[in-house]
């Protein structure tokens, strides 16, 4: 059976309301660093264009997640 890892990014965020947001990157680059994610959060939360609702005013957590897949025969 063929077996996919996948690796996807999750940065969270709170919103002026007080709530958590999540944006999920499927895609993540390689290498990226601690501190390229967390400059990218400022910069997102300094253009004032993400949140449900509620602009994100703070950082919360940065994570990897990874999924891993394997098909089942049905014969």
């Amino acid at each position: 059976m063929a077996e996919i890892t996948k690796k996807s990014l999750v940065l969270t965020f709170k919103t002026a309301g007080n709530k958590e947001v999540s944006l999920t990157i499927t895609k993540p680059s390689n290498g990226i660093t601690g501190q390229d994610i967390s400059t990218a959060m400022d910069t997102m939360i300094a253009a004032g264009g993400y949140g449900d609702g509620d602009l994100v005013t703070e950082k919360l957590t940065a994570k990897y997640v990874t999924q891993q897949v394997e098909n089942i025969s049905l014969i």
